[in-house]
């Protein structure tokens, strides 16, 4: 993989990454089966949780020069966190094929290891990385902002099953990191590896080492 071909991936996933969350929020909605019920919003819940897991490496390499160790310990949160989202998108389309029901709501330990602690993880890890990117100023501090704000909504509205609390949510996150990733996707063309950063765009998109 070449430098340039690694900010377009990074730069495609950040924009992917919440465009498919909401799709599988307004899925889930038109199901009506409630939050994490159902084989479609389950289905795109999966890839939402892959693009979310490239997204979070990307966001915590801009971190590696201003926050070394903040960077380090938000991508590890991170991929664990993305990996209980995919086991609840999983959950989700088994309980909705089988009609076994989901397995939070069995008596067994594997609820809590493998969703419901691991799922915690992942929007603390965006909580954390928006802190960190509007703290350093490597993007735009709205866009931080915003992916905190966003991230919050996350599990207030998904644990009390409240639907236009999940879209909110989900609309703060697609405008947090959208325009980070489409500044990654530019740079990559331009050949740019280090745009300068202005009040909307990101400060750097770093290359592959």
């Amino acid at each position: 993989m070449t430098n340039l071909a690694y900010p377009r991936l990074s730069g495609a996933a950040t924009v992917a990454a919440p465009v498919l969350l909401l799709l599988s929020t307004i899925s889930y909605i038109t199901a009506g089966d409630g939050m994490n019920a159902g084989e479609a919003g389950g289905a795109i819940q999966v890839w939402a949780m892959i693009a979310f897991a490239l997204a979070t490496v990307s966001l915590s390499r801009l971190l590696e020069r201003p926050a070394p160790r903040s960077a380090a310990a938000l991508t590890i949160i991170g991929l664990i966190g993305a990996a209980g989202g995919v086991g609840y998108g999983i959950d989700s389309i088994q309980a909705a094929i089988f009609h076994t029901g989901s397995i939070q709501e069995t008596d067994s330990a594997v609820g809590p290891l493998a969703l419901q602690l691991p799922g915690v993880l992942f929007p603390l890890s965006l909580i954390g990385l928006g802190v960190m990117l509007a703290r350093t100023g490597v993007v735009a501090r709205w866009s931080g902002w915003m992916l905190v704000a966003g991230a919050l909504l996350f599990p207030l509205a998904r644990i009390p099953d409240v639907e236009a609390l999940a879209i909110v949510g989900d609309a703060m996150l697609l405008i947090a990191l959208v325009p980070i990733g489409w500044q990654m996707i530019r740079s990559a063309i331009s050949g740019h590896l280090q745009p300068e950063r202005n009040s909307t765009v990101v400060k750097a998109a770093t290359a592959q080492s």
